[in-house]
């Protein structure tokens, strides 16, 4: 399957080719046939010459069958395309319908307010790919989506905030004990969905008490969009239309799962996601000339958006794919030895994408944390918790914390990432994309006053009652089926 820019939205199912799994035949939901009284079986498909499918009876009768499609709901990511950085591209999830839904926000009765979030992988991608700043991104990117009527532009690193606040106040609960035996250590990351998605699919049984209960910062700003800032601006959730861009495509599957779904309000927490890539596409469909656009005059605030207003630069953490090791690492060995953390330093392990870091205290190792990127490395985590705790020895357990990523190198090197040809280029051009997103200040997310203020006004503070109800989710498992469509790649 190519994976050409121009071809990336098929209307079937694209791979990406990175950490790449043997896939699975057992990759989709079996087609539900319902039963017929008066089929004996001896009846027969054919394509016509219009490409439509008929079946035909035993007593030549024709029927014409529905074309099968294929939704992220069907897919049950298995270990080949959902843990490879792949996409399953359907309609409700694509440029087309992004702009279908743009067109037709005209009729004042039914017209929807229009939110787009920005994740800082996707911003400092498209600077690099421009060779302009982030800041010069941001403001064409205000031009651009002005020009189609969209009302807000926001900014996902706004979100990590509280999921690095909440992850790091859920692992020192953990951590003494305080939520139980069925949220055990190691702590792991839950904001990369391919992760998840292969966890709860593949690893079902023994690793989701594992996993940290925190939203992912995209399904934080899903949450705040909706039930947040529908209420400053005195609407309801259901009228605001919420697009986020990402570095990944497996963004697109968390952003459809049923628990991000409102029943009362019927909407979900994220109606569409773009990967960073497709922005490109956008542009072309809109035969934009992106770096020719003007750069908007109008300021970012920094309401939803993690800048600094005077200097203008953005406020961010250390970590490409959101920091959750540096930051979790720190708040624990404050809060639960008083020790401040300056520097960290990491000890690499078989490969760069494998990396630990200790806190000792008089003598004894008390914090043990890892960082884990790529499904090899997935792998070889998930071998050692299964074996500790299929013998039941959770002492033996060898971290308390993993930060985990699928794709190598982390979210900066997502499979929806603008990519370059060839590996030397592609390789030059992550490292400029890198050097991109650390271009802003650093600073804890506890200091952003507009964090704090949503948490004393709306949750109640951070891992309150209040906040783990908006904040936090569950995982499920997923059983395989045994005999599903064979799909041959």
């Amino acid at each position: 399957m190519s994976n050409k820019s121009e071809d990336r939205f098929s209307s079937v199912l694209k791979l990406t080719e990175f950490d790449y799994i043997v896939p699975s035949q057992i990759c989709i939901k079996p087609v539900e046939t319902p039963e017929k009284s008066n089929d004996n079986g001896n009846s027969k498909i054919e394509i016509e010459s219009n490409g439509r499918y008929v079946e035909i009876s035993e007593d030549g009768t024709k029927k014409q069958l529905e074309k099968a499609t294929i939704t992220l709901n069907d897919c049950l990511a298995c270990s080949g395309c959902i843990t490879s950085a792949e996409s399953v591209l359907i309609t409700a999830q694509s440029i087309q319908e992004f702009l279908s839904n743009i067109n037709s926000n005209t009729t004042d009765s039914d017209k929807k307010t229009i939110v787009v979030t920005l994740s800082p992988q996707s911003r400092a991608s498209l600077a690099a790919y421009y060779k302009i700043s982030t800041l010069q991104v941001i403001k064409k990117l205000k031009t651009f989506f002005k020009s189609l009527n969209i009302d807000y532009l926001f900014d996902s690193s706004f979100s990590r905030d509280f999921s690095l606040l909440e992850s790091a106040a859920e692992f020192v609960a953990r951590y003494k004990k305080q939520l139980g035996e069925d949220q055990p250590l190691p702590m792991l990351s839950s904001a990369c969905p391919g992760w998840i998605c292969y966890a709860e699919k593949t690893h079902g049984d023994y690793i989701l008490p594992y996993i940290s209960t925190t939203k992912s910062p995209q399904q934080i700003m899903g949450t705040l969009v909706k039930y947040y800032f529908s209420k400053k601006i005195n609407i309801e959730p259901s009228n605001i239309y919420h697009v986020t861009i990402m570095p990944c495509y497996d963004k697109k599957l968390e952003a459809s799962r049923n628990d991000f779904y409102n029943d009362i309000f019927k909407t979900k927490d994220v109606d569409c996601v773009l990967s960073t890539s497709e922005i490109l596409d956008l542009f072309k469909e809109k035969n934009t000339d992106f770096i020719q656009l003007e750069e908007s005059t109008e300021a970012i605030t920094s309401e939803y958006f993690n800048i600094n207003q005077e200097q203008q630069e953005f406020y961010g953490v250390k970590g490409s794919s959101g920091g959750y090791l540096e930051f979790v690492f720190r708040y624990a060995a404050k809060e639960l030895f008083n020790v401040d953390v300056n520097e960290i330093e990491y000890k690499v392990g078989r490969n760069q994408d494998f990396k630990e870091v200790s806190l000792e205290v008089n003598g004894e190792k008390v914090l043990n944390f890892a960082l884990a990127y790529g499904f090899r490395n997935i792998q070889n985590i998930v071998r050692k918790i299964k074996t500790n705790t299929t013998i039941k020895k959770e002492s033996a357990l060898p971290y308390h914390f993993v930060e985990i990523m699928a794709c190598p190198s982390g979210c900066i090197n997502g499979g929806g990432q603008i990519k370059q040809e060839g590996i030397k280029e592609n390789k030059a051009f992550l490292l400029e994309t890198e050097e991109n997103y650390n271009q802003q200040i650093i600073r804890n997310p506890q200091d952003n006053p507009q964090v704090q203020e949503i948490y004393k006004n709306w949750l109640n503070g951070c891992f309150s009652h209040d906040a783990i109800t908006k904040l936090h989710t569950q995982y499920h498992r997923i059983e395989k089926t045994t005999n599903a469509l064979n799909i041959k790649w």
